[in-house]
C-alpha cells in the first residue's frame, strides 16, 4: 500500500467519524452503558453530587449522548441549583439562547428562555427578566402553547412589580385567565399559584379589598379543583387553602374587618401550611394588626435565622429587613424600624457593588474565552500541517490505539454501570430486609391469617435456611411449616408481591448467593451449590435476570 492510499484511507475514516459524531449529537440513543450520561440521570443526582455531574455532562458532550444545548442547560441547572452559583447558571443558559443558528421557535429555546427568566428573577435582575419574559410570551403565543404563555405572563408581572409597584397586576390577571380558559386539568393548579401572587401584590400595593376578593376567588377555585377530582400530591389542597386563608387574614385585618380576619386566621392555623416557615412569616401582618408583638418578634427572628443559612447579600434578605421595618413601624417600635431600614440599605449597597463586579467578571470571562478559542484555532492549524506530513506513518498505530481505547472505555463504562447497579441492588435488598424485619416484630394479633403464616415462613427462611437444600420444593416447605400447599401459596402470593412458591424459594437462594459472592472468596461453583442450585447455567440465567449482571460481574462490583 503506497503513501497516497494510506492518506486517502485515514482521511476517509476521519470524515466518517466526524459524520457519526455529528449524527450522535442530535439523534443518538444512549446504550445501557451510557445511561449515566443522560439528562434523566443527571437531573436525579445534580443536587447531591454537582461536581460529579459536571464531569458527566462533559463526557456526555464528548460522547454525543446529549446535544450541546442540553449539556449547557444541564450545566446551568447544576450551577444554579446544585452549587448556588447563579451567575454561572445564568451564563450557561445564555449560551443556549445566543448559540448561532438556534431555532427560536423550538422547545429548546423556549425552555432555555424560561430557565433564564427564573435565574434572573432570583438575582433581582428585573429588566433582564422582563425582556426575556416578553420574548417568551410572543414565542409561546405563536406556537399556541398556552401554559408556557401564562408562565411568561406571570414572570413578566413579577418583574414589573420589582420595577414599579402596581404595574404588573394586569399581567398576573392575564396569566390566571389563560390557565382557567384551558381545557387541561393538569394546568389548573397553576392558576391557584398565580392567584396567590396577585393577591400578595395587591396587598403590597395597598389594594386590600381587591386582594381579599382574589383570595375568596382562589378558595372557591381550590374547592372546584378538588370536586373535579384533579389528581394532586397528598396535602396539596390543604396547603393551598392555608396559603389563601393566610393572605386573606392579613388583608381583612388591614381593612379593619377583624372578625373576618380572625376567622381566616383560625382556618389558616388548622392547615399544615401554618407549620411551614413561609406560612409563619406570611401571617406576620395579621399579628401586627392584632398587636401580638411577641409573636411578631418570634416569627421574624425565625425567618432571619433561616435566611442566614444561604446568601445574606440577596434581594430576598433585603426584603426581609424592609418587611421587618414596616412591621416595627406599625407596632410603634421606631428604634427597631430604623435599625431594620439601615440593614436593608447596607444590603442594597452590597448588591449594587456585587452587580457591578459581576458585570465586570462576566465581560472578563467572555474575553478570556474568546482569547482561548483564537489560540486553540491557531494551534489546531499548526498541528494540522504536521499531521499531514506524518499521517501515513501513524495510520496503523492510530487505528490500533483507537480500537484499544474503545475496548478500555467499554470496560470502564461497564464497571461504572455495574458499581451503580450494585448500589441500587443493595438499597433494594436493604428495603426488603427492613420490610421482613418489620413483619417479624409485628404482634400476631395485629396480623391477618395469611400475614401470620408469612411471618412464620420468613423466620424459617432466616433461621434454618432450608432453601440451601437443592431438593427443597413447595411440598417439603409446606411440611416444614405444618400446613398445606394451598394455604402456603395464598400467603406467599398475598405478602410477597404475587410470587409463586417456586419463585419465592429461588429469590431467597439468589439473595443468599449474592451475600456469599460479596462476603467470601468461594468459587462461583461453591456459591451456587451452597445456595441450593444444581445447574450452573440455570443459576447464571436466574442471577442475571434478578440482578442484571452475571455472578462474576456482581463479585467484581463489590470490590
Amino acid at each position: 500500500m503506497n503513501m497516497k492510499k494510506l492518506i486517502f484511507i485515514f482521511a476517509a475514516l476521519m470524515v466518517l467519524g466526524a459524520c457519526q459524531e455529528k449524527n450522535q449529537s442530535t439523534t443518538a440513543m444512549p446504550s445501557d452503558a451510557d445511561s449515566i450520561y443522560t439528562n434523566q440521570y443527571i437531573k436525579m443526582h445534580f443536587v447531591k453530587e454537582p461536581e460529579r455531574c459536571l464531569g458527566l455532562i462533559d463526557t456526555a458532550e464528548m460522547k454525543g449522548t446529549m446535544t450541546v444545548d442540553s449539556c449547557n442547560m444541564m450545566r446551568s441547572y447544576v450551577y444554579n441549583t446544585g452549587m448556588q452559583d447563579r451567575k454561572q447558571g445564568r451564563l450557561y443558559m445564555r449560551k443556549v439562547l445566543d448559540r448561532k443558528g438556534i431555532d427560536k421557535t423550538s422547545d429548546v429555546y423556549l425552555s432555555a428562555l424560561d430557565g433564564y427568566t427564573t435565574i434572573c428573577m432570583s438575582e433581582g435582575k428585573a429588566e433582564e427578566t422582563l425582556n426575556a419574559a416578553l420574548e417568551g410570551i410572543d414565542l409561546a403565543r405563536q406556537r399556541g402553547l398556552k401554559r408556557q404563555e401564562a408562565s411568561f405572563y406571570a414572570t413578566a408581572g413579577s418583574a414589573m412589580e420589582l420595577q414599579r409597584p402596581g404595574s404588573g397586576e394586569a399581567y398576573l390577571r392575564k396569566a390566571i385567565d389563560i390557565i382557567r380558559s384551558m381545557d387541561d386539568a393538569g394546568a389548573q393548579p397553576k392558576a391557584s399559584y398565580y392567584m396567590s401572587l396577585l393577591a400578595q401584590r395587591l396587598g403590597e400595593n395597598k389594594k386590600y379589598a381587591e386582594g381579599a376578593q382574589v383570595c375568596r376567588e382562589r378558595l372557591a377555585f381550590i374547592d372546584e379543583m378538588e370536586q373535579k377530582g384533579i389528581k394532586m400530591p397528598e396535602g396539596y389542597f390543604e396547603k393551598q387553602r392555608g396559603g389563601a386563608y393566610c393572605v386573606l387574614a392579613c388583608l381583612e385585618a388591614e381593612l379593619g374587618h377583624m372578625d373576618e380576619a380572625r376567622r381566616a386566621a383560625e382556618n389558616f392555623e388548622k392547615t399544615s401550611y401554618a407549620m411551614t416557615p413561609t406560612g409563619q412569616f406570611n401571617i406576620l401582618p395579621y399579628y401586627v394588626k392584632t398587636g401580638n408583638k411577641a409573636r411578631v418578634e418570634e416569627l421574624s427572628e425565625r425567618r432571619e435565622k433561616l435566611l442566614q443559612q444561604g446568601d445574606t447579600i440577596s434581594v430576598l434578605y433585603r426584603t426581609l429587613f424592609i418587611n421587618r421595618a414596616n412591621l416595627y413601624n406599625s407596632l410603634g417600635d421606631y428604634r427597631r424600624a430604623f435599625e431594620a431600614t439601615t440593614r436593608a440599605s447596607v444590603i442594597q449597597d452590597s448588591l449594587t457593588v456585587r452587580e457591578r463586579n459581576s458585570k465586570a467578571e462576566e465581560y472578563e470571562a467572555k474575553f478570556k474565552t474568546q482569547e482561548a478559542e483564537m489560540a486553540l484555532k491557531e494551534k489546531e492549524a499548526s498541528e494540522r500541517i504536521h499531521l499531514i506530513i506524518i499521517i501515513a506513518l501513524v495510520t496503523i498505530v492510530v487505528l490500533g490505539a483507537l480500537a484499544l481505547w474503545r475496548i478500555m472505555m467499554d470496560r470502564r463504562r461497564l464497571n461504572e454501570r455495574n458499581h451503580d447497579l450494585y448500589a441500587t441492588i443493595q438499597q433494594m435488598l436493604e428495603k426488603q430486609n427492613e420490610a421482613e424485619q418489620a413483619l417479624e416484630e409485628t404482634p400476631e394479633t395485629a396480623l391477618s391469617g395469611n400475614q401470620q403464616l408469612y411471618q412464620r415462613i420468613v423466620r424459617l427462611m432466616k433461621e434454618q435456611k432450608p432453601y440451601t437444600d437443592s431438593n427443597m420444593n413447595r411440598d417439603s416447605m409446606a411440611q416444614l411449616l405444618g400446613t398445606n400447599y394451598n394455604l402456603l401459596a395464598d400467603a406467599i402470593r398475598e405478602c410477597a408481591n404475587g410470587q409463586s412458591i417456586g419463585d419465592f424459594i429461588e429469590d431467597w437462594r439468589l439473595r443468599h448467593a449474592a451475600q456469599l459472592l460479596a462476603e467470601t472468596e468461594d468459587s462461583i461453583g461453591l456459591v451456587m451449590s451452597a445456595s441450593g442450585f444444581v445447574s450452573r447455567s440455570h443459576f447464571n440465567t436466574l442471577f442475571r435476570e434478578r440482578f442484571k449482571m452475571t455472578p462474576s460481574e456482581y463479585r467484581k462490583a463489590t470490590k
